[in-house]
């Protein structure tokens, strides 16, 4: 029994060297096309991990009222976050729970 050569359809040429085929693939162009959005558009809900849905609910609320991204609110809230903890106007007092730290003690946590 004979074995075919899987490669024998192709139209162009396979090249003997591995690095004779990289202006082959640097010349290929990705497609341009235009993609309906239209799922990301109904999917409007934004969510951060760890943070309760009530929060998140005040969080799209101001986001709402200022008319911005909920992205740009909590932005804007670590940043200030960030610059009172280097003040020394936020304190942050970690506590052990299971083996790590934590910032919020198991009441708080949802």
């Amino acid at each position: 029994m004979s074995r075919t050569n899987p490669f024998a359809s192709l139209t162009s040429e396979v090249p003997e060297e591995p690095t004779e085929a990289i202006p082959q693939l640097l010349a290929h162009k990705p497609s341009h096309a235009k993609r309906s959005r239209e799922w990301e558009k109904q999917q409007q809900q934004v969510t951060f991990r760890g943070i309760p849905p009530e929060l998140n609910a005040r969080l799209n609320a101001v986001a709402a009222e200022l008319g911005v991204t909920v992205s740009d609110v909590v932005r804007a809230f670590i940043e200030r976050g960030l610059q009172a903890y280097e003040q020394g106007d936020l304190m942050l007092q970690p506590r052990l729970r299971t083996g790590k730290m934590t910032l919020y003690p198991e009441e708080r946590r949802r």
